[in-house]
């Protein structure tokens, strides 16, 4: 956390409790520890760093997804905040579990079908489009983060059963 001058200025403004911290540090974790993609390559940063003498804020996805929530709902309450951590973090996994294995067709038709919804207007968008787009949404996670679902653990697996389950509840 310490690298992230971004999240370093929200913890000095106090904008961010330490229960937000400690819930956008297991999203940090586990975006890092699922991913075999860069979100920037080290010849990039390398590159950067050659050139402005610092190396960016955002090099890996932990940090894309810390800073993203840091900065686009810091304002929230802790428990909102926390909920909308969880929900990345079942979305990582559900990403790895849906995509994996499936062949180039499914996952080019999820995009497509993502990209025609989208295009919808909003008010005019169905039950059908919004799950298109949450699942093209996962697409781009499964394929830009290469998610390999090898790396998901027990811990991993109970917290998507349990959070299915109260998302079926709720």
């Amino acid at each position: 956390m310490s690298q992230n001058r971004i999240l370093e200025a929200f913890v000095a403004q106090k904008k961010l409790t330490p229960r937000k911290i400690r819930n956008l540090l297991v999203v940090h974790d586990t975006a890092n520890r699922l991913s075999l993609g860069d979100y920037m390559p080290k010849s990039e940063i390398d590159g950067l760093v050659n050139h402005f003498g610092v190396e960016p804020d955002v090099t890996t996805w932990g940090n894309f997804f810390l800073s993203e929530l840091a900065a686009d709902h810091w304002e929230k309450s802790d428990a909102e905040f926390e909920k909308i951590c969880q929900t990345v973090l079942f979305d990582l996994i559900a990403a790895t579990l849906i995509f994996t294995g499936k062949d180039t067709a499914f996952i080019e038709s999820s995009v497509a079908d993502y990209e025609r919804a989208l295009s919808t207007p909003v008010e005019n968008r169905t039950d059908e489009d919004l799950e298109k787009i949450h699942l093209g949404i996962l697409a781009g996670y499964f394929t830009q983060m290469r998610l390999n679902k090898r790396l998901l653990t027990e811990e991993d697996f109970a917290y998507f059963d349990q959070f299915s389950t109260l998302q079926r509840a709720g």
